[in-house]
């Protein structure tokens, strides 16, 4: 949220006049978007309708739009959003920040961005393990897929369980961890490690079907799709084969979402069973030693959290933070097993399910104790809750976050 301003000598600025009007577009859509909450909001998500953009902007394609602060001239990191690739996109985003309170002015061009953007997110798939992994420039994760259970030199691991890859550089490093190999990657070097152990459990944030008391797992993913890959945002689906879970047949569609500046990310899952209309499910986080759970429910939020310190193996450092949150109405309750604390709620059959899941590390400069994550998840339920308000500058409604 830095406001740096810029001068030119008198010479320069009649020299570079004239190339500067000419590459300027001659139309723009000028947008309001405003902070309702008197709380600081950094790298927040803002949503503009492709239509609209259209409307106003006839020439704007994907590659020929960007967005620029009306006060300061810079450009934002935006990205143009068509989750079903049918070359007909549902949204513009881009990244703002906010002061409490505080009202800014957009402007959408039908322009290419200056220069390339740099990605803050990153979604992508280890063909050799059969991992998608996916991060934001605070922290990484995994999720397994069958090939895993080919791969000749690990052994085989059943598990739809979430890995977390802990870490203390705003780099994406996914992707170079990986060209590291298995046993460098979980060594810090200074970029942090993979410190977490999953194992057949649910990891950080994995889910199942909850009946008498019992958690029932989907396998290892059968398929993915990558929909969407930053700069900004991070979406993918993953499809789960069939499973008894309990005498009752149930599959599994797995929407991710995650956004730049993140530690959180957004889980959609939507199950399928026969003659069923609801599947009791959860969302846990597996115990670890010193670990201690902890819950809140805010005003529409509520959460399920852990913290403790970071496996010690390979010069493990440091304390771990988990979470589980969603809509206050839909944690009907919180269950504590032998090896998991769990959020427990209900799924309508063929309906997303949402929740955000997430975790946080001490060694990655944003979380110094527990109460700092407790307030973070605070505070992510209460932008959750209260998203930023979008309007055109003539004051036409614009969609928001």
């Amino acid at each position: 949220m830095n406001r740096t301003a810029f001068s030119l000598l008198a010479c320069c600025a009649l020299a570079l006049a004239a190339p500067l009007a000419a590459q300027r577009p001659t139309a723009a859509l000028t947008i309001r978007a405003e902070n309702p909450l008197q709380v600081a909001r950094p790298d927040e998500v803002v949503s503009v309708s492709w239509s609209t953009v259209r409307r106003s902007l006839p020439a704007a394609t994907a590659e020929r739009v960007r967005v620029v602060d009306a006060a300061s001239g810079a450009e934002r990191l935006s990205q143009v959003m068509d989750l079903d690739a049918n070359g007909q996109p549902e949204e513009l985003i881009f990244l703002a920040d906010f002061w409490p309170g505080e009202t800014k002015e957009y402007r959408v061009e039908a322009a290419a961005p200056a220069s390339k953007p740099k990605p803050r997110v990153l979604v992508m798939h280890d063909a050799h393990r059969d991992d998608v992994a996916w991060e934001s420039d605070r922290i990484a994760y995994r999720i397994y897929g069958q090939g895993l259970w080919k791969a000749s030199e690990f052994q085989p691991l059943v598990s739809s369980g979430i890995d977390v890859w802990p870490k203390r550089v705003r780099d994406l490093i996914v992707e170079r961890w990986y060209k590291k190999g298995h046993d460098e990657y979980h060594i810090d070097k200074g970029e942090g490690a993979d410190f977490y152990t999953v194992g057949p459990a649910l990891g950080a944030g994995g889910s199942a079907v909850w009946r008498d008391g019992k958690l029932h797992r989907a396998r290892n993913f059968k398929s993915y799709r990558i929909l969407a890959n930053g700069p900004v945002r991070g979406v993918f689906e993953l499809e789960y084969e069939p499973w008894d879970a309990g005498g009752v047949q149930v599959s599994e569609t797995k929407r991710i979402t995650i956004d730049a500046g993140q530690n959180l990310y957004r889980q959609e899952i939507t199950y399928r069973s026969p003659g069923a209309a609801e599947i009791p499910y959860v969302v846990g986080t597996v115990k670890r030693e010193g670990l201690v759970g902890a819950t809140r429910r805010g005003d529409a939020h509520a959460w399920l959290a852990t913290w403790g310190p970071v496996e010690r193996k390979n010069g493990g450092h440091g304390s771990l933070g988990t979470a589980v949150l969603m809509e206050k109405g839909r944690m009907a309750e919180t269950e504590e097993t032998d090896d998991h604390f769990l959020a427990v709620s209900t799924a309508r059959v063929g309906v997303p399910a949402v929740q955000y899941v997430g975790a946080g590390w001490t060694a990655s400069g944003d979380f110094a104790s527990v109460e700092d994550w407790w307030r973070h998840l605070d505070a992510f339920g209460r932008r959750l809750a209260s998203p930023v308000k979008v309007t055109l500058a003539g004051g036409a409604g614009a969609s928001g976050r």
